[in-house]
């Protein structure tokens, strides 16, 4: 029988299976962040719930991971630490790889090519020549059937939260060790 938290079986999981575990509400977070961001191409005002998840990641990387440091007395190296945030992104984006897939394959497969055309659209509205040249780009990509696949999109997307969220862990786990841990 646990006398405190912290000796029951769910707290001594390794950083592997909380980065897995935690990687699932990430996972789910960034389908959210994706949805209301295709979404905010049709309805403008979504941009601010856009905003309110992605900041929302920092601040769940940081409660996940200062709770493991917590869990280990405040003892958990910072590899340890920027490890188990690199699992939560892999996994995390691994969710969003497979809900912005099934997006843009079978939901919405027009959803690249009409974000081409308003980037197009948005360049030509400007008078300067290089802007102009940049709307003939990507129209020219449109004419010419060179759109991007969805599953050239959807790597695209998994390396770059991959990365970030590495980046983001590494920084993450070392501001998690600067606040000392409460003597229980």
């Amino acid at each position: 029988m646990p006398t405190h938290k912290g000796d029951d079986k769910k707290d001594t999981r390794t950083i592997y299976a909380r980065g897995a575990d935690d990687g699932l509400w990430l996972g789910l977070c960034f389908i959210a962040l994706f949805g209301l961001a295709a979404a905010s191409l049709r309805m403008q005002w979504l941009n601010i719930a856009v905003f309110a998840v992605a900041v929302y990641v920092p601040v769940f990387t940081y409660r996940k991971l200062r709770r493991t440091h917590v869990d280990a007395h405040g003892l958990s190296p910072f590899s340890a630490l920027w490890m188990q945030g690199i699992v939560m992104f892999a996994c995390g984006a691994l969710l969003l790889g497979l809900g912005s897939y099934i997006y843009l394959r079978y939901l919405d497969p027009g959803f690249i090519d009409r974000v081409i055309e308003y980037g197009a659209d948005f360049y030509a509205s400007y008078p300067t020549e290089s802007a102009q040249e940049i709307s003939a780009e990507f129209r020219s990509i449109l004419e010419n059937d060179m759109a991007p696949k969805p599953q050239d999109v959807v790597l695209m997307w998994m390396w770059g939260a991959i990365f970030s969220g590495s980046l983001l862990s590494m920084i993450t786990a070392w501001a998690v060790r600067l606040r000392p841990v409460p003597i229980k």
